[in-house]
């Protein structure tokens, strides 16, 4: 009797072992799945927001107005083009410039003697060129761009910076265009936009100009330019005879 007693607790200790190890073998494939399907979870998420990063990412295309910009802003800190405002004598060289409107800037511009006394001043339409004297207190509400910039702007002159900052080709209206660089020598005809235009062949930038022919008009008037020459008009636009 004792003998089959044994007997039979060691067939009982055999059994739960077998059953034990089956459980452990079933809850570990249930919990390596689980984990599986967690770490499938991760990584589509991971993907899915790396994917999200990477078009975030993507670089934004510049308009040629604003590589222009930078390109200008970067000459400030050599001299050779000044912002809006107002400078004393020396803040800005004396020399030939560009003076450019571009959105939210004004129009005009002045330079005064060491006595006060305004040596040239002028509103500009568009674009157009000024004598800097060094003399005194100096106000622009454009930007100033020196002459000797240009090459390294990739722009022949006032004109063709003015049109890459506005966004504009083929601009053919009031400014201050200076001959064979802005407009080609030769004859012209200068249309009035309204009830009264003016125009004026200059022999040279704003501060170092005198007149050689002008005209308040209403309707057409034909003008020729020859290299050398400046030629400013407002209220009208110009074409090619």
């Amino acid at each position: 009797m004792k003998s089959k007693l044994s007997e039979y607790s060691k067939k009982w200790w055999v059994w739960a072992i077998i059953i034990f190890l089956f459980l452990v073998i079933i809850f570990g494939n249930v919990n390596d799945q689980s984990n599986l399907n967690n770490n499938v979870n991760t990584n589509d998420y991971s993907n899915e927001s790396s994917d999200e990063h990477e078009e975030s990412e993507e670089p934004v295309e510049l308009t040629e107005s604003e590589k222009m910009t930078i390109n200008i802003i970067s000459l400030m800190d050599e001299k050779l083009a000044f912002d809006t405002g107002s400078y004393i004598k020396g803040d800005v060289p004396a020399g030939d410039y560009a003076f450019v409107k571009f959105s939210g800037s004004g129009s005009y511009y002045s330079e005064e003697d060491a006595a006060g006394n305004i040596i040239d001043n002028e509103n500009f339409d568009s674009f157009g060129y000024v004598r800097v004297h060094e003399a005194g207190n100096l106000t622009t509400r454009g930007v100033l761009v020196s002459v000797n910039a240009f090459e390294r702007l990739e722009v022949s002159g006032a004109k063709e910076l003015y049109e890459i900052l506005n966004e504009q080709t083929d601009y053919n209206q009031s400014g201050y265009y200076k001959v064979g660089t802005d407009i080609k020598p030769g004859t012209y005809v200068i249309e009035s936009l309204g009830s009264s235009a003016y125009y004026a062949i200059m022999g040279g930038p704003i501060g170092d100009g005198e007149i050689i022919r002008n005209d308040n008009f209403n309707g057409r008037v034909q003008i020729t330019i020859s290299n050398g020459q400046y030629l400013t008009f407002s209220r009208a636009k110009i074409t090619k005879q």
